[in-house]
């Protein structure tokens, strides 16, 4: 019996594949040389797939006309540790003898003793046939695919020594753990963002078993990716095991039902994947209710009316209420969205607590005349790294106080933390960082860290961190200042600080000073303390001076000023004359009216 798409196949056409039933291939053989010739001449004929189907006995058990997905091959008992006893040989009429996403899959998922693809041509000799067998890597399952092989040296493989060993090798293979996430990465913009997505997958303790990229300037408004291509990452995610699929965009609540339903897998857009890492990385108080604002804001939009038919009914039959008090209540859905917009209410009115706490401090800061200096960059740009150097190697007494977290990925720190940090003329500055930005950085997160980052736009002055040592630098640049503008901070005095010059390449360093010609640059690696102290001495010639340089005669009498005076200001000259020490300073207001009897007019 022939099966599959048999539309349009001439009775002849059918009688030659019915007689394919009689031969008998040699067990210790994939297939017989009359099986290719005869597959490899229809499929000529018919110019469509043609699929074979053996069993360990060397019998054909089913012939289909059309991809492997359509053979139907008889119903066996798959089990854990043994192949199916089956194999499948089938023709591709292109020519081309790769295994498809398709095929693999089959193998895998019915742990076929092997997969054969036959590049059709027009002489037998020049066939190129691909073989896909079951092999056992790290006990995991796993495939390993013999290409380009000729006809001649198909026959010579040792098929049954090979079917063996996959088997005996099948006793160590591991059952899967569906506690370990498992994903598969899909984008359409560039191959970068595809990359920078691993790396925050990473940073969420998501291992990463494959990527696909599609190059596409038309966004499916069902699918956000072809149906082809979507059609292979189901496929991979058969083959590979995974369980969750990453989207490099931005999905819509359509998008991911359509994805899951062909799938069959959970799928998440980028922003969920941020949103989740904010979610682990924030400490603070603020930071979990800003994290959770807009994990809420993005959710609002998306809920799903799954349960809209289990409505709540007032009143019924027996109960007080009688006519008008029965029939549908509220939804599910309407209930949720309710409670959604009550937290975010509740969230907005803790935060705007937060707010006029800081505006507390900030106005202290403001009294005692201390310059606002913020660091912002791309995320993994360094920046923790440059405030905990600078913090140890200036001369302000804060060293007890505990360093932000030092780690080579994604986002290792959120929660804004303020120092003080004496400069080399002695003044403080009080040294705020940021969260680090990225590419396609939520709009949710934007605004609910818009009271964080307000650091910015009320800073005397930005450090702008760029990692040189990144290819893609110049693009996190613009991503950065993309985020600037929008909380219009991009008229800040600001110094670019290039770090991790150690690890730069020449080429990329020079590429990045032709493209910030023009900016007050300043090239470091925090982690060797290159440059750091002319950095403190930069930022001193940036920020505005708000000492008064004033000269005094402090009497001998009251030494303990001169001593509070090196404390608090900087001290230019200092001499001893009859009258008392001779001191010339620059010094904040503040502090002067303590010494303002003692100023020579």
């Amino acid at each position: 019996m022939i099966t599959g798409n048999t539309n349009g196949i001439t009775f002849v056409i059918l009688d030659r594949l019915e007689n394919l039933y009689e031969l008998t291939i040699d067990s210790d053989s994939i297939f017989s040389y009359e099986l290719v010739t005869e597959m490899n001449q229809i499929t000529k004929l018919i110019k469509k797939e043609l699929c074979v189907v053996i069993n360990r006995r060397g019998k054909i058990t089913g012939i289909s006309i059309g991809k492997v997905s359509s053979a139907e091959i008889p119903a066996l008992e798959v089990k854990d540790k043994k192949l199916s006893g089956f194999r499948v040989i089938h023709t591709h009429p292109s020519g081309d003898s790769r295994l498809s996403s398709m095929d693999t899959s089959a193998l895998m998922e019915l742990k076929l003793d092997a997969i054969a693809a036959i590049g059709v041509k027009e002489n037998i000799e020049d066939v190129n046939i691909n073989i896909g067998l079951i092999e056992v890597h790290n006990s995991a399952l796993s495939y390993k695919e013999l290409r380009n092989l000729s006809l001649e040296a198909c026959l010579e493989l040792d098929f049954k020594d090979k079917t063996a060993y996959a088997e005996k090798a099948l006793i160590s293979v591991k059952p899967e753990d569906d506690d370990v996430e498992r994903a598969i990465l899909a984008g359409t913009d560039t191959e970068e963002s595809l990359e920078e997505l691993e790396g925050l997958a990473e940073a969420c303790n998501i291992s990463v078993v494959h990527t696909v990229f599609q190059r596409t300037n038309r966004i499916h408004s069902a699918y956000y990716t072809g149906q082809g291509k979507v059609q292979e990452v189901s496929h991979l995610r058969q083959l590979t095991g995974a369980n969750l699929v990453i989207f490099d965009d931005e999905l819509s609540g359509s998008q991911v039902r359509n994805l899951e339903r062909i799938i069959k897998c959970r799928v998440i857009d980028r922003t969920t994947l941020i949103l989740d890492i904010f979610a682990r990385r924030a400490k603070s108080r603020e930071g979990m209710l800003q994290v959770e604002l807009a994990m809420l804001n993005h959710k609002l939009p998306r809920l799903r009316d799954a349960n809209a038919n289990l409505s709540r009914i007032k009143g019924g039959v027996g109960l007080k209420g009688g006519v008008g008090s029965r029939g549908p209540g509220e939804k599910k859905l309407e209930s949720d969205r309710r409670h959604i917009e009550k937290r975010i209410e509740e969230i907005k009115a803790e935060l705007s607590k937060v707010v006029k706490q800081r505006a507390v401090q900030k106005t202290k800061r403001t009294k005692n005349n201390i310059n606002r200096v913020a660091i912002v960059g791309y995320t993994n740009a360094g920046k923790s790294t440059l405030r905990n150097k600078i913090c140890e190697i200036s001369k302000s007494n804060n060293l007890s106080k505990e360093g932000v977290l030092e780690a080579d990925m994604l986002f290792a720190t959120l929660d804004t933390t303020v120092r003080a940090v004496t400069l080399p003329d002695n003044r403080k500055i009080a040294l705020s960082d940021t969260v680090g930005f990225i590419s396609k950085l939520p709009h949710e997160l934007v605004e609910a860290f818009k009271s964080t980052l307000e650091e910015l736009s009320e800073a005397d002055l930005l450090l702008h961190v760029i990692d040189a040592s990144n290819e893609n630098a110049i693009n996190q640049i613009e991503a950065v200042n993309e985020v600037i503008r929008e909380l219009n901070a991009q008229d800040k005095n600001t110094i670019i600080v290039l770090n991790k010059i150690d690890k730069a390449g020449l080429e990329n360093l020079q590429a990045l000073r032709n493209f910030l010609k023009g900016e007050k640059i300043m090239e470091v690696s925090a982690v060797k303390e290159i440059n750091l102290k002319e950095l403190l001495e930069m930022i001193g010639r940036e920020i505005p001076n708000k000492l008064l340089e004033k000269e005094f005669i402090i009497p001998y009498s009251e030494q303990k000023l001169i001593s509070l005076l090196h404390e608090s200001a900087n001290v230019v000259k200092e001499d001893y004359t009859e009258d008392g020490t001779r001191i010339k300073a620059l010094i904040q207001e503040e502090i002067y009216n303590r010494y303002v009897n003692f100023e020579l007019s």
